[in-house]
């Protein structure tokens, strides 16, 4: 569609009033029409009132992504935190896969007020590691200071 950069505001509508602006901004139009027609096929009936009455493809971006991307609202935030707080490594899991799934939660809360501190990390590692690592965890609760999550 070459209209992602209009979609994310990076792309502007062209300024200017001669015959090459005129061509310019109706080119952009007309490749601003296609992602705002996208964006409606795309929504579910539950999601369409939030964007009917706008005829502009960034706000209409905006709108959504300001009530959908769980990293960037309260609910979505916690959201994550909960979902942080209850990941346990699965039975036949390598521990290296556990380890990126916790440090993919805590990366989409950084720069929030829900953000997972160190220390609020190393008490979930510890508590939530299957038998095989216990004297391994011990050894590490025995350092000062104990080595970190990153």
């Amino acid at each position: 569609m070459r209209a992602y950069n209009i979609v994310t505001g990076d792309e502007l509508f062209p300024e200017g009033n001669g015959s090459t602006a005129r061509t310019l901004q109706k080119e952009w139009h007309q490749r601003a029409n296609d992602p705002i027609a996208l964006i409606h096929l795309g929504c579910t009936d539950d999601l369409l009132p939030w964007i009917d009455d706008i005829d502009d493809p960034v706000e209409m971006w905006q709108t959504l992504q300001g009530r959908l991307d769980n990293t960037t609202n309260q609910v979505g935030q916690t959201q994550i935190v909960r979902k942080c707080h209850a990941l346990c490594p699965s039975k036949d899991e390598k521990i290296t896969k556990y380890f990126t799934r916790l440090i993919d939660l805590r990366k989409k809360l950084i720069g929030s007020p829900e953000t997972i501190s160190d220390e609020t990390m190393k008490t979930h590692i510890f508590s939530t590691m299957p038998k095989v690592f216990e004297t391994t965890i011990k050894i590490l609760e025995q350092q000062i200071p104990i080595p970190t999550a990153q």
